[in-house]
C-alpha cells in the first residue's frame, strides 16, 4: 500500500486544468514571432519558439505523468491519437495550400524546393532538411521558404515520438514498491538533468562551430523541451508557493521573456547560450502559475486576460499560416494595402481564425475512433454533443469563408489574370554593327520591359539552377594541382597574339567570352584562361570558406605567375571579385588595399604595361527571389551597388598610376545605372555575382571592342 504522503503527492496534481497564464504565454510567443517576421521587430522575436518549446515539454510531460499516476499506465495509442488530432489536420491544410500556391506562383526551382519542404514537414524532418540545405535563418535576403517555420514543429514532434516511449519504459522499471510516485519523479528528473546537460553542451559547441545548423538542430534544442519537462516533474512541489512569491516570479518571468524578445540577437551564440534567457524566463512564468488560484491570475493580467487567452488558443493556427501569407500576398498584390504591414497582420488573423474555427478546434475535439468500443449509445451521445457544440460555429465560419473568398477575388483579381510570360519589346535584340551599342540597346529595352520574354535561352528557371559546372573552363579553375596550361588555351596555337585571363570565379565567368574572342579572331588571337575558384589573385592570401581554396591558392598563383613570366604573353587580363575581405592573418582589406595587393601580385608576372584589370559586373538581383510567375522584369532590375563603385574607382586610379589599364564592365552590364536580369534573349546572371556562360559569349564582341578602345587589342 502507498503511504499517506505518497497518496497526497499522487493527488497533488490530479488533472490538467485551464491555465490562463500558459495561454497568455502562447499569445505572447506567437505575437513575437509574427511581428519579427513581418516587421523585423522585436529584434529577438524568434525567441517565441523557445517559449513554445518550454511550454510543450511541460504540458506533454505533465499529461503523461498524471495519466500514469492515475491509472498506472500510459496509453501510447491514446497519446498519439490526441497529438494527431491536435497537430495534423491544420498542418496538412497549410501544406497543401502552400504547395498549390507555390506551384502556381514560384519559379520552377523554388516551387520544387517548396514541395520537398512540404514532404519533409509531413515526415517530421523539416529541421533536418533546412540543416542539410545550409539555410541561414537570420539571412533575410534569401528566398525564404513559406514552410520554413515547420522546423520547430518537426523538433516538437520528434520529441513527442521519443519521450513518451522512454517515459513509459522508465516508469515501468521504477514505479513499483513503496513511494512509487516520488521515486519515479526523482528518477525521471535525474534522467532529464542528464539529457538537458548533454544537449546544452552539444548546443554550445554547435552554436560556435556551425551556428546556421545549430539553429535547426534537434540536439541543440532538446534541452529547451527538457527544461519544460523537468519543471513538470517538480510541479507538485510548486503548489505550496505563497501568492506573493508567485506574483514576483511571474512578473520576473514575464519581464524576462519580453526583454529577451527585445534584446536577444541571432548574431552569435544562439540557441546556446542566449536561449537561456527566454527559456529560464518561461520556466519562471510556468512555475509561478503552477497550482495558483484566481488571485494570481488577477495580478498577471497582461497574460491572463480574455484577449490573451483567445490569441493563445489560436496560436497554433496563427503560427501555421503567418509565413505563407507573408510570402504569397506581397507577390500577388505588391504595393497595396493588403501587402502593407497592417494588411498582412489582418490577413494572417482572419485566415488563422477561420482555420481555427473550421479545422483545428472541431477536429481536435472530435471523439476519438475506438473510444466507445462496444458502447453505441456513448458514441452517439458523444457525436451528438460534438455536433451541438460546433454546428453553429461551422455555419458562421462558412459565411466568413465566403466573405473572405469574395474579397480575395476582388483584391487578387488582377494578379490572378496576370500572364506568366510574354514575348515583348524586351525580347527584341537590336541589330547593329556596333557591339557595344547593340548591347546597350538590349539592356535599355530590358529595363523598360513590362513582361518577361517568352524565348529566353537558357530559361530563367534553368539559369537559377545553373552552376559554374556548365562553364567550359571550369576544370581550369578547379581545386587541386595546377591544370595543364595547354588544356586551358583556346584559339590557334600559331596565333600572333597571346592573352591570359586569370583570377577567381569572376575570371571563370568571363572565360566563355574570351574563348569566343579567340574562336572568332580568324586565327589572330590565342587565349589562356586559368585561375582558381575562390582565390583572388592578390599578393596577400584572402580568406575563403571554400573547401581546399586556402590550401591551393598560394601554389596556384605561384605556378601561374611563373608561367606568365616565362611565356611573356601580349596581354594579361586580371579579374577578381569586387568585395572587401580579410587576409589569412586577420587584416581587413578594403578596395584600395585589395588593389594594391593585386598590383603586387601582377608585378611577379614581369609584364609591366601589358596588364588589364577587368571589373566584374555589379551585383545582380537574386533570381530565385525576384523571378516568379507573376513578377515583372523590373522586380529583377537593380542599381549599381556601392561596393562595386568603390572598387571600380580604386582599381581605375591605381591602374593608371601603375601604367596599366582598367576596363569597366558597365558598358556591357548596365545602362543608365540600371542592371537588368537579361539582355535580348539571354539571362545575364545565374546568381547575384556570376554571369551565365551564354551571356559571356553574347557580350564577347563588346568586350573585344572595349579592350580595343583602351589599346589592349
Amino acid at each position: 500500500m502507498a503511504s499517506t504522503t505518497e497518496t497526497q503527492v499522487a493527488r497533488a496534481y490530479p488533472r490538467a486544468g485551464f491555465r490562463a497564464d500558459i495561454q497568455g504565454m502562447r499569445a505572447l510567443a506567437v505575437i513575437a514571432v509574427i511581428l519579427a517576421h513581418t516587421t523585423g521587430l522585436p529584434l529577438g522575436g524568434f525567441i517565441g519558439v523557445d517559449v513554445f518549446f518550454v511550454i510543450s515539454g511541460f504540458l506533454i510531460t505533465g499529461l503523461l505523468l498524471r495519466e500514469h499516476e492515475r491509472s498506472g499506465r500510459i496509453s501510447l495509442a491514446g497519446f498519439f491519437g490526441r497529438r494527431i488530432r491536435r497537430i495534423l489536420p491544420a498542418a496538412l491544410v497549410v501544406l497543401v495550400a502552400t504547395t498549390a500556391l507555390a506551384s502556381w506562383l514560384f519559379n520552377t526551382p523554388r516551387a520544387l524546393a517548396t514541395w520537398w519542404d512540404a514532404v519533409s514537414a509531413a515526415l517530421l524532418v523539416s529541421n533536418w532538411r533546412f540543416m542539410a540545405e545550409g539555410t541561414d535563418y537570420f539571412h533575410a535576403d534569401d528566398a525564404v521558404s513559406p514552410l520554413q517555420h515547420f522546423w520547430s514543429l518537426s523538433i516538437e514532434e520528434q520529441f513527442y515520438l521519443v519521450w513518451p516511449v522512454l517515459l513509459l519504459v522508465v516508469l515501468g522499471l521504477v514505479s513499483r514498491g513503496t513511494r512509487p510516485v516520488v521515486r519515479s519523479r526523482m528518477v525521471i528528473g535525474a534522467i532529464l538533468l542528464v539529457v538537458v546537460g548533454v544537449s546544452f553542451v552539444f548546443g554550445l559547441h554547435q552554436s560556435q562551430s556551425t551556428p546556421q545548423a545549430a539553429y535547426f538542430s534537434t540536439g541543440a534544442r532538446v534541452w529547451e523541451l527538457g527544461a519544460g519537462a523537468l519543471l513538470a516533474v517538480g510541479a507538485p512541489l510548486l503548489r505550496s508557493l505563497p501568492t506573493a512569491v508567485r506574483v514576483v516570479l511571474g512578473w520576473v518571468g514575464l519581464g524576462g521573456v519580453v526583454a529577451s524578445a527585445l534584446l536577444v540577437s541571432g548574431a552569435s551564440g544562439f540557441p546556446v547560450p542566449w536561449a537561456l534567457a527566454p527559456v529560464g524566463s518561461a520556466m519562471l512564468l510556468i512555475a509561478a502559475g503552477t497550482g495558483a488560484g484566481a488571485a494570481y491570475d488577477r495580478w498577471l493580467f497582461p497574460i491572463t486576460n480574455r484577449l490573451s487567452a483567445g490569441i493563445g488558443a489560436m496560436s497554433y493556427s496563427l503560427y501555421l499560416w503567418h509565413l505563407p501569407i507573408l510570402v504569397f500576398i506581397p507577390m500577388l498584390v505588391p504595393d497595396t494595402v493588403l501587402s502593407s504591414i497592417p494588411g498582412l497582420l489582418a490577413a494572417t488573423f482572419c485566415v488563422s481564425l477561420l482555420s481555427y474555427l473550421l479545422i483545428e478546434q472541431p477536429l481536435h475535439r472530435a471523439p476519438l475512433p475506438g473510444s466507445f468500443r462496444g458502447d453505441a449509445a456513448g458514441r452517439r451521445a458523444a457525436w451528438s454533443n460534438w455536433r451541438e457544440r460546433f454546428a453553429a460555429q461551422y455555419l458562421y465560419s462558412a459565411v466568413g469563408v465566403v466573405i473572405v473568398a469574395g474579397l480575395a477575388v476582388i483584391v487578387l483579381g488582377p494578379a490572378l489574370r496576370m500572364p506568366v510570360a510574354a514575348g515583348g519589346p524586351a525580347a527584341v535584340a537590336t541589330s547593329t554593327g556596333d557591339p557595344l551599342a547593340g548591347i546597350a540597346e538590349e539592356l535599355h529595352l530590358a529595363t523598360e520591359a513590362s513582361s518577361w520574354p517568352g524565348d529566353l535561352s537558357p530559361s530563367l528557371d534553368d539559369a537559377i539552377t545553373a552552376t559554374s559546372s556548365t562553364n567550359p573552363a571550369r576544370a581550369c579553375f578547379d581545386i587541386g594541382p595546377t591544370p595543364d596550361v595547354a588544356s586551358c588555351t583556346w584559339g590557334d596555337t600559331a596565333a600572333p597574339k597571346h592573352l591570359y585571363l586569370v583570377g577567381d570565379s569572376t575570371a571563370l565567368a568571363y572565360a566563355p567570352a574570351f574563348r569566343a574572342i579567340a574562336d572568332q579572331s580568324g586565327g589572330a588571337v590565342r587565349v589562356t584562361t586559368i585561375g582558381l575558384y575562390g582565390c583572388r589573385f592578390t599578393a596577400d592570401l584572402i580568406q575563403n570558406s571554400g573547401s581546399g581554396v586556402m590550401d591551393d591558392c598560394p601554389t596556384r598563383k605561384h605556378d601561374i605567375a611563373e608561367r606568365i613570366a616565362a611565356e611573356q604573353p601580349d596581354l594579361v587580363i586580371v579579374s577578381n571579385a569586387f568585395a572587401a575581405g580579410r587576409t589569412a592573418d586577420g587584416r581587413t582589406f578594403d578596395a584600395a588595399a585589395m588593389m594594391a595587393s593585386t598590383l603586387a601580385e601582377t608585378a611577379d608576372f614581369d609584364v609591366a604595361g601589358r596588364v588589364v584589370f577587368l571589373a566584374p559586373p555589379p551585383l545582380g538581383a537574386d533570381l530565385g527571389t525576384c523571378y516568379s510567375r507573376v513578377s515583372s522584369p523590373q522586380d529583377c532590375t537593380v542599381g549599381i551597388d556601392e561596393a562595386w563603385t568603390a572598387f571600380a574607382t580604386a582599381n581605375e586610379a591605381a591602374a593608371a598610376a601603375a601604367g596599366e589599364r582598367f576596363v569597366s564592365s558597365l558598358p556591357f552590364s548596365c545602362v543608365d545605372a540600371r542592371c537588368p536580369a537579361f539582355a535580348g534573349t539571354t539571362p545575364t546572371k545565374y546568381d547575384s555575382v556570376h554571369i551565365t556562360p551564354a551571356f559571356a559569349e553574347h557580350i564577347a564582341p563588346a568586350i573585344r571592342q572595349t579592350l580595343a578602345a583602351v589599346g589592349a587589342l
